[in-house]
C-alpha cells in the first residue's frame, strides 16, 4: 500500500546543517539550489548558504527558529570529510552564527556516480561511518543519504513516476534526462513536488525490500540500498535512480504520514499517488 504524506509547514527544526558535494561559486550548483528551493521557496524557512571558494554566506529568508545551513567543503569528494575541514567549517558557524554544530542534526548530501571514487568500494566506508545525524555510536555525526547515481534522481523524482526503474551508469545520463524533462532544482515550488519524491523514494526502497524503515535507526537501511546497488552495477553495469534526500524532511518532521481520512479533511498539501 502506497504511503500518504502531508508538509507540515508549522514544524520547527530548528537550527540544521547540510554539507553537499555539488556547489559552484558563481550559480552554487545543483545541490545549494536544491535546498534552497525546499527549505526557503516552499518551506518558507531561512537559509544560509556557503558556496565553495567564496567567503561570505548568502542569505535567503529569516527565520531564526528554523535555520538551514547549506554548505560546501573546499573540495567535493568525500575523503574531504576529514575532522579538520569539518572543523574550519563549523568554527565559521559558531563564530557568525552563534549556534553549536554538536547540537544541530548534520546530513550529508552526495552522489553515487561509478567513476566518482577508486576503488569502488569505497564509498562503503563512509555508508557504514555516517549513519546517524546526531552522532554514531562511533562517534561520527552526520548521516550520509546518497543519491544514485546523482541528485538529478531527486529532481526527476518530483514529477515522474517509478523512477526507480530508470537505470544510469553516470551522474550526467541521469542530468540528460532532467533537462529532456524540462524541470529542474529552480522548479521545485510545491508541496505536490516534495510529497511525490518521497512516495518516489519509497517505491525505490521497496523495489529493494527495504520498504519498512525506521526513521530513528536508517544504518541498516541506508547500507541495504548501497548493497543492492552495488550488485545492480555488477550485474548491469547501471545503477537504479533514487535519491534519499526526502530521508531528511521525513526525519525533520517536514514531511509526515498522514492517515487517509486527513486527505479529505485538509485544504492542501497531502497528494496520494497510486
Amino acid at each position: 500500500m502506497t504511503k500518504k504524506y502531508k508538509v507540515d509547514k508549522s514544524k520547527i527544526i530548528g537550527n540544521v546543517i547540510f554539507v553537499v558535494e555539488g556547489g559552484r561559486p558563481d550559480t552554487g550548483g545543483t545541490e545549494l539550489r536544491l535546498l534552497k528551493s525546499i527549505f526557503s521557496d516552499i518551506l518558507e524557512y531561512e537559509v544560509q548558504e556557503l558556496r565553495r571558494e567564496t567567503e561570505e554566506f548568502i542569505g535567503y529568508g529569516n527565520n531564526k527558529s528554523s535555520r538551514v545551513f547549506a554548505l560546501n567543503l573546499p573540495k567535493n569528494q568525500l575523503t574531504q570529510l576529514t575532522e579538520d575541514a569539518m572543523d574550519q567549517l563549523f568554527n565559521r558557524l559558531k563564530t557568525e552564527f552563534s549556534i553549536k554544530p554538536e547540537d544541530c542534526p548534520i546530513f550529508l548530501l552526495y552522489d553515487r556516480d561509478y567513476k566518482s571514487y577508486k576503488p569502488n568500494e569505497l564509498r562503503g566506508k563512509y555508508v557504514r561511518r555516517y549513519t546517524d545525524p546526531y552522532s554514531s555510536e562511533e562517534g561520527y555525526q552526520g548521516q550520509l543519504l546518497l543519491s544514485y547515481p546523482s541528485v538529478e534522481s531527486y529532481i526527476l523524482s518530483c514529477v515522474q513516476e517509478n523512477v526507480f526503474e530508470q537505470r544510469y551508469f553516470l551522474g550526467p545520463e541521469a542530468k540528460e534526462q532532467v533537462k529532456q524533462c524540462e524541470f529542474s532544482e529552480d522548479d521545485i515550488s510545491e508541496d505536490e513536488h516534495i510529497i511525490h519524491a518521497t512516495v518516489e523514494m519509497d517505491k525505490g526502497l521497496a523495489n529493494f525490500g527495504l520498504d519498512e524503515y525506521d526513521l530513528d535507526n536508517l544504518s541498516s537501511t541506508l547500507l541495504g540500498v548501497y548493497e543492492e546497488q552495488q550488485n545492480i552495477v555488477k550485474e548491469e553495469q547501471q545503477f537504479s535512480a533514487i535519491s534519499l534526500i526526502s530521508m531528511a524532511l521525513l526525519e525533520l518532521g517536514v514531511i509526515v504520514e498522514c492517515e487517509e481520512s486527513e486527505e479529505e479533511n485538509s485544504e492542501g498539501g497531502i497528494m496520494l499517488l497510486q
